[in-house]
């Protein structure tokens, strides 16, 4: 175990990978992608789905949309704490290759 984690605790687990593919970005938009990592910043509740979900930093708007939309869609194992599910505040890196 390490440090984040104390005994009896685990981190939430995402029940499906996250994928966001160019067939998702309208054609318009992925002339405009950022050339950097971006960061979406989420809650993961006790039931193991997304809420609060936001971009951290700017960038378009367009694209914040489809990227939230994604996001909100997921589903998790919940974070676990003495054995019960937790509300964790989670942040999922983003890079466009």
């Amino acid at each position: 175990l390490c440090a984040d984690h104390p005994r009896g605790s685990k981190p939430p687990v995402a029940k499906k990978q996250f994928e966001l593919t160019y067939y998702d970005i309208r054609q318009d938009i992925i002339e405009k992608l950022p050339d950097r990592m971006f960061i979406v910043d989420f809650d993961i509740t006790e039931d193991g789905s997304v809420e609060n979900a936001r971009i951290v930093d700017d960038v378009n708007i367009d694209l914040s949309e489809t990227v939230i939309n994604k996001v909100m869609a997921l589903k998790f194992k919940p974070a676990l704490q003495n054995g019960r599910p937790v509300r964790v505040r989670y942040k999922l890196p983003i890079v466009f290759k």
